[in-house]
């Protein structure tokens, strides 16, 4: 039981999984904007076309 419980021998020693972690979620977080960032730029050089259904909502016009 001593095993999984014993202390730093020196306190001011880093804790890695604490540090891991945290490089992990920053890493993550970073994935997470270049994605939606990504997502942004493909959808917004496609969005120039009329979709059907903003062709369905157009009035027709009399020709003046």
């Amino acid at each position: 039981m001593n095993l999984l419980l014993r202390l730093h021998e020196n306190p001011a020693d880093p804790v890695w999984s604490v540090i891991i972690m945290t490089m992990l979620v920053v890493a993550m977080a970073i994935y997470s904007i270049i994605y939606i960032l990504g997502i942004d730029e493909r959808e917004s050089h496609g969005g120039i076309d009329t979709t059907k259904q903003e062709e369905l909502l157009q009035l027709p016009s009399d020709g003046d």
